[in-house]
């Protein structure tokens, strides 16, 4: 009776209209996912991995159940694809070179990339489900600041206008979570229909989120993050221009949302800009050698790091364009370098930049790959989520694709993580949807009944 208790309470606030087992698999599969996007900024790594790995084993096993649809669905049949890709490569791999291939093998990387689907199974697909879970989310980044033990000293460098991290990572890390916590908001607030009741506590909280998001991405002086919000503030626009000719509505909500974007920008903008300015004008030499193509000159300054590291790795690309070298040759691009001083090999064993990353790891098949997995998922989204998930879902893609171009996003745990939020959240809708054939039980009809009821009209965009 108590797991039957705890069932129904947990699907009163996390509804799922399909079967996904008894109490006992469904409630330690709904409580791991949400452990696991409590802790995972503040506490990745810990505990063995224990609520990642239930809630993966969990949904392995509820999937089971569901079998006979799941297995013709493409995403099930793309992650399958992600665990034999690496093992084919590495076959082929092992023909060239067998020593460098078991040198090199990783055979997890890509399969990491599908987090989303076990948390997507576990929140349920209801759209107050999903803010909830995102919710959980950001209490775990206010916990990750919070248990910083240089907070005051944190905030006292904020406030003097140096660059902070809060302990997460490093400041491109933190700024990544910030920018998210930007953009839902931002996507909640301007594609919302007015006849939808929300309440003010709702928007309050947003609000807050939003404005701790803008402060704490101002703190980390990420360059490649205030790109990464233009080229949302882009894609906003390019959806105004396609939907002029739809209904009035639709052109009002993109307005409003391109409008929302370039104030965002704005206001992020002029607060850092001298700060910006004095960062580029530091790398002045290395930019001036750089057009002027004198690579081996370039200083290993913020900067000059990434532009050697992917000199050294298109070289390698060179070498085996299709099927890569395998993952974990990353580091060697840098270690066998002769161009690197010994204090950079020291401190750095990635490329910054998570495309190269994957052409180094797994060649074009593994880049291929990756386009048609996110291309998918975008329109899967689109066509069953609501309109702010969706939204969510695009540009916070489209911010993940631009901070990739600078960073090692893809193959990093915290980049693994966020892409999970921001798919998760959506793609559980397209579950709820396409899974809700099979007979619900007692304690699913009514939370159904009581929460679905409470998802937003489903009006789309165009992508």
């Amino acid at each position: 009776m108590l797991m039957k208790g705890l069932q129904a309470l947990l699907e009163h606030y996390f509804p799922c209209p399909f079967e996904r087992g008894g109490p006992v698999l469904v409630v330690v599969g709904v409580l791991s996912a949400l452990v696991f996007v409590y802790i995972e900024i503040w506490y990745e790594g810990k505990l063995y991995n224990l609520p990642q790995n239930l809630m993966l084993l969990t949904f392995l096993i509820s999937a089971w159940g569901q079998r006979r649809q799941v297995k013709s669905d493409l995403v099930f049949k793309l992650l399958i694809l992600a665990g034999v890709i690496p093992w084919l490569l590495f076959g082929i791999n092992a023909l060239i070179d067998y020593d460098t291939a078991v040198k090199y093998l990783s055979a997890s990387d890509l399969l990491k990339l599908f987090l989303f689907l076990p948390l997507a199974w576990w929140t349920g697909g209801s759209w107050l489900g999903a803010r909830r879970m995102l919710a959980i989310a950001f209490l775990g980044l206010i916990t990750a600041i919070a248990l910083d033990p240089n907070l005051m000293q944190s905030l006292n460098m904020l406030w003097s206008g140096q660059r902070i991290d809060f302990g997460i990572h490093n400041a491109q890390h933190g700024a990544l979570f910030f920018g998210l916590v930007i953009l839902f908001p931002l996507c909640s607030f301007m594609l919302r229909n007015q006849h939808e009741p929300v309440s003010g506590w709702a928007n309050v909280l947003l609000l807050i989120a939003g404005l701790i998001g803008l402060v704490g991405l101002v703190g980390t002086q990420t360059r490649a993050a205030y790109v990464g919000l233009m080229a949302c503030g882009l894609v906003a626009l390019i959806q105004v221009i396609r939907l002029r000719k739809h209904s009035g509505q639709n052109r009002i909500l993109m307005a409003k949302g391109a409008l929302i974007f370039a104030l965002v920008a704005g206001l992020l903008a002029w607060s850092v800009k001298d700060i910006l300015y004095e960062r580029v004008v530091r790398e002045n030499s290395a930019i001036s050698m750089l057009l002027s193509g004198n690579l081996e000159e370039i200083p290993f300054s913020s900067i000059g790091i990434r532009i050697h590291s992917w000199a050294e790795a298109l070289k390698w690309i060179a070498e085996r364009p299709i099927t890569g070298w395998g993952r974990d040759a990353r580091s060697d691009v840098i270690q066998l370098a002769d161009r690197f001083p010994p204090r950079i090999k020291a401190h750095f064993g990635h490329l910054h930049n998570g495309y190269l990353e994957i052409l180094v790891g797994y060649g074009a098949v593994g880049f291929l790959y990756l386009c048609i997995l996110w291309i998918v998922l975008l329109r899967r989204i689109k066509h069953a989520a609501d309109k702010d998930l969706y939204a969510f879902a695009l540009y916070g893609s489209v911010f993940f694709l631009v901070l990739n171009l600078f960073e090692s996003f893809f193959v990093k745990s915290s980049g693994e993580f966020a892409l999970t939020l921001f798919i998760a959240a959506g793609y559980s809708q397209y579950l709820a949807k396409t899974l809700d054939e099979t007979p619900r039980n007692e304690h699913q009809a009514i939370a159904d009944d009581q929460q679905l009821k409470s998802s937003p009209s489903k009006g789309k965009l165009d992508s």
